[in-house]
């Protein structure tokens, strides 16, 4: 996550970064001695910005005023990117309960950030390591459960039911700031808990979930077919196949970001 703000503000932007670790993310922030408010943004950033996915604007006044700043912003909006702004002046360095007012105006940018994963383990190992991998790269934070042990669940969850309900548990947190991505499987062969988590996932939050498809979009079941579809079909590689389902999850994420 790349933090734009003007070193003038140094001691709010500090509450905001201490804020945003705190919760998780890998904020980065730049004070550069180098570089005063009227320099442009240079090659150096250009670069770092076009490795990130998420944007975040201190604002304020002097962050307005700031040709360094705004370039930042311009050239975020150039790349097709998405940024969310924290207003600098809410915040009341003489607050008794700083942390808190600062914590609850990050509170929504920890949408969209978790990424439930749903596929047959033993047919699909390999993929769902490096789409984590991947999604861990861009910021996302996966998660997946792999009932693979039946006995194991059946012994500390009642069988059936308790591990319903524990997959219901995890997806109302994963939907409640995320996605649902699950790999299309023949449905004769698909595992008990894969059905189990894609019907309660589009139970939850349709809107959240996003099938893959390995094999084109010929013969996808009747409720699939007008839906959003990650299509990897004829990309070989697993390594492609995670960069691809990744980028089209960015991208489906950019277009609903305000939604």
């Amino acid at each position: 996550m790349f933090v734009s703000h003007s070193t003038k503000d140094f001691d709010r932007v500090r509450l905001v970064r201490n804020a945003l670790e705190d919760s998780g993310f890998r904020p980065i922030l730049f004070y550069l001695k180098c570089m005063e408010d009227e320099d442009e943004i240079n090659e150096l950033l250009k670069r770092e910005i076009d490795a990130r996915r998420r944007f975040i604007l201190c604002d304020s006044l002097n962050a307005q005023a700031s040709k360094f700043v705004q370039s930042v912003v311009d050239y975020i909006r150039s790349k097709r990117r998405m940024y969310e702004v924290v207003d600098l002046s809410s915040i009341d360095l003489d607050s008794e309960n700083i942390q808190d007012d600062v914590l609850q105006l990050i509170k929504p940018f920890r949408k969209r950030t978790n990424v439930f994963l749903c596929y047959d383990a033993v047919n699909n190992t390999s993929l769902g390591d490096l789409l984590k991998k991947h999604l861990t790269l861009q910021g996302f934070k996966p998660t997946d459960v792999q009932l693979l042990d039946q006995q194991h669940w059946y012994r500390h969850f009642g069988g059936l039911k308790g591990m319903s309900q524990i997959i219901r548990k995890v997806l109302e947190s994963t939907l409640s700031n995320g996605y649902f991505l699950f790999f299309i499987e023949n449905s004769n062969n698909s595992a008990w808990f894969v059905q189990e988590e894609v019907e309660i996932a589009y139970e939850i939050a349709p809107n959240m979930v996003l099938p893959i498809t390995m094999n084109g979009r010929n013969n996808l079941p009747n409720f699939l077919r007008d839906k959003n579809i990650i299509d990897v079909n004829g990309i070989f590689s697993d390594e492609d196949k995670a960069k691809a389902i990744v980028e089209a999850l960015i991208s489906f994420d950019l277009e609903n970001q305000y939604k």
